[in-house]
């Protein structure tokens, strides 16, 4: 656990004595949404090509037949400085600087070289005016009198590290995605072509150099096109050097990527980003008046949303790491549907639009996965690509965690209820009807009408292979009720489109049959709900033996022991009740978590800010407040002992959000009107934010438990 990051109300700050602490490079990665990039410092004590990380969304290249792996793209924040032929040593800490108002990270630091000190500044943010722009100001001042030599441009030696998808194992081979096909030198500026392994791709990133130091002249190695810039640097004199990276690539559809020809300076384009960065700001911030920690958290788990989604670009979605990482292959999961899409459904409804627009796109490739499982309709993948196809190697998962399937109906669901978008609703239509064809075909449906879902696993991955989850079985009953009504509106007002679907009177009787009779499990005695048929067959145990601290439990305790004990991964009923309290009572919701809440090991970084979500709905109010603490700081105290090892954990910053919007502050849409019913957290005296709403624009204000709201 790491508690050596300041926080305050628009930064964070961390001053290190290293050059690669893997922890700071995913905290303080910065990004526009389409594009971004690790902390780690341009000047390289050492060879780490796998561990830079710069990517851009939609970017993977093949690492084996049908595989594909998030591209660690060449990167233009590199650069060397040597004053006297001598290289630079760090000869102070390293203090680093991520503002969240503006997107800009800054590091400076103390380096020796030969007899010389250097005074070292580097700022560099990803532009939300253009999301193509990467722009970087590096600035150094000498101690002495020195002949000074600078390099700068794209280091291309960058590769991947595949990590395999059983969390347990370690991998540091490592493969080379992008490889340069041409490149092109002109005064002060350096253009290069890459293309991507496997997958014809195509990057290009075109650099423009600025500084009145001195005349540039071509600098090219084995793993490097750029510009070398040799002079007399005076004691006390300060250099500036400008660079601005636009990048490329053969499949943006981004309206606001430019083309033009890069001549701005730096403070012009910071200026243009930080409007962007200030009208989206507006639609999202959080203001807490109180619990100043809480406040700088709360920004950055916002920011790092905001960040890592490519909010006008339907053909990618976000990674379980973002852009923060390439941990799982940086493949889309359930993660961003049920975990973060709430977050840009009432702070930016064209962000949540384009996510819900790829899973529309990809509908050929979930048809594809059925058929090649045996099954009608339409399933979708458990980890998917830039080509919607299945990326997860793990069997187990790959075939049983179905769930996914429904999970997708249900939040085109939630966007179309919360903006009233018919024209989307037509499309997510299709996708209802075949998913319900998907579950028809995957349950066993016995001659008197009862049916299973058999071989199945729900969100408790340590539920082993079971039948009849209660998460799944749950959210396919939503699953099949949307595509009844869609079929049924299909009916009356396109009877063609009806037609061309090959729908029946016949196949909708039997949706109606399965949605009515598939099993729901309780206990035979209590009638309490179970998570599944195989639940109580399990061994008990103290979860006090597994583990001691936050940590996964998976790391010393083998996948097939946990699979036996009588213990849960992480939230499974108690997030279905969550997701869809109304089906359940609050006795019935209160009996869950006091049956499940005690056998959680929270070995997923999912789990805090479900158990807080569900307790702030259910008046469990010590309990919210422990584990979304927990949530809130997962990434910035390292909980969880991986945000260095694998980048920042999205879903939770989603979750998390929602537990102050649906949680403490109450939040229902039963109609028109939003209302709430807030308790803050201790420490939060009055809360202030906006929202969108059916196409309106709100301002919620919250004190004392009171509240008002109005359009803005």
């Amino acid at each position: 656990m790491r508690q050596d990051i300041i926080l305050k109300p628009w930064q964070i700050e961390l001053t290190t004595n290293s050059t690669n602490d893997s922890f700071e490079e995913s905290t303080f990665f910065t990004g526009n949404g389409r594009m971004g990039i690790r902390g780690y410092l341009p000047f390289w004590q050492e060879k780490r090509t796998f561990e830079t990380g710069l990517f851009v969304a939609g970017i993977f290249g093949e690492i084996k037949p049908g595989i594909t792996d998030f591209v660690n793209l060449p990167t233009p924040v590199w650069g060397n400085i040597e004053c006297d032929g001598h290289p630079i040593t760090l000869s102070s800490p390293v203090s680093s600087t991520l503002d969240m108002k503006t997107g800009v990270r800054s590091q400076s630091f103390l380096a020796k070289s030969g007899e010389t000190t250097l005074n070292i500044e580097h700022q560099v943010f990803c532009s939300m005016s253009d999301p193509s722009l990467l722009v970087q100001r590096l600035s150094f001042s000498a101690s002495r009198t020195s002949n000074i030599s600078v390099h700068a441009g794209i280091h291309t030696a960058c590769c991947n590290c595949p990590v395999p998808d059983d969390q347990v194992k370690e991998n540091h081979e490592t493969i080379k995605l992008a490889e340069p096909t041409q490149h092109d030198m002109c005064k002060d500026s350096a253009d290069c072509t890459f293309s991507i392994l496997g997958t014809a791709l195509i990057v290009r990133e075109q650099m423009l150099f600025h500084t009145s130091f001195a005349d540039s002249e071509d600098y090219i190695s084995d793993d490097v096109f750029g510009k070398r810039w040799r002079g007399i640097l005076q004691s006390g004199q300060k250099v500036v050097l400008e660079i601005t990276t636009r990048i490329t690539t053969s499949r943006d559809i981004d309206p606001l990527i430019g083309s033009n020809k890069i001549s701005a300076t730096y403070d012009e384009l910071f200026a243009k980003s930080s409007l962007a960065w200030a009208s989206r700001w507006n639609e999202s911030d959080i203001e807490i008046d109180g619990a100043p920690d809480d406040q700088s958290a709360v920004r950055y788990n916002i920011f790092q949303l905001i960040t890592s989604c490519s909010a006008r670009d339907s053909s990618v979605s976000i990674g379980a790491r973002g852009l923060t990482h390439t941990r799982y292959k940086g493949c889309y999961f359930w993660d961003t549907d049920l975990f973060m899409l709430s977050f840009f459904l009432y702070t930016h409804p064209e962000a949540a639009k384009s996510l819900m627009e790829y899973r529309v796109r990809t509908l050929p490739q979930a048809k594809e996965n059925a058929k090649k499982m045996n099954n009608a309709g339409a399933r979708y993948p458990w980890m998917t690509s830039f080509d919607g196809s299945e990326q997860c190697e793990s069997w187990d998962i790959g075939a049983s965690e179905l769930h996914i399937t429904a999970d997708i109906p249900f939040a085109m669901q939630q966007y179309f209820d919360a903006t009233g978008d018919e024209n989307f609703h037509l499309q997510a239509m299709e996708v209802y009807i075949e998913t319900a064809r998907f579950w028809y075909s995957r349950c066993i449906i016995h001659p008197d009408g009862s049916a299973d879902l058999m071989f199945c696993k729900g969100p408790d991955e340590y539920c082993g292979i079971t039948n009849n989850n209660l998460f799944t079985n749950c959210m396919v009953k939503f699953n099949l009720d949307l595509a009844i009504k869609a079929a049924l509106k299909l009916k009356e007002t396109d009877s063609n489109r009806y037609s061309k679907l090959s729908l029946s009177d016949e196949e909708v009787l039997a949706w109606h049959s399965l949605r009515d009779n598939l099993k729901e499990c309780r206990d035979p005695q209590t009638g309490r709900y179970l998570p599944d048929e195989t639940f109580t067959r399990l061994e008990p145990v103290d979860i006090k033996m597994l583990k001691t601290d936050d940590g996964a439990s998976y790391h010393h305790v083998c996948f097939d022991r946990l699979q036996r004990y009588q213990v849960i991964k992480q939230a499974d009923t108690l997030l279905l009740m969550s997701r869809l309290p109304k089906k359940f009572t609050p006795e019935e919701r209160l009996n869950a978590w006091e049956d499940f809440e005690p056998c959680c090991l929270h070995d997923s970084t999912l789990s805090f800010a479900s158990h807080a979500l569900f307790a702030a709905q259910n008046g469990l109010q010590e309990a919210a407040e422990k584990y979304f603490k927990k949530a809130l700081y997962l990434d910035l105290h390292e909980i969880m002992n991986n945000t260095g090892k694998e980048g920042l954990h999205l879903a939770c910053l989603g979750e998390t959000w929602s537990s102050i919007f649906f949680g403490f502050l109450g939040a229902t849409f039963d109609g028109d009107t939003p209302v709430f019913s807030p308790v803050l957290p201790s420490g939060w005296k009055a809360l202030r934010m906006n929202f969108y709403w059916r196409g309106k624009f709100y301002q919620l204000m919250v004190s004392e438990g009171h509240y008002s709201i109005s359009r803005v």
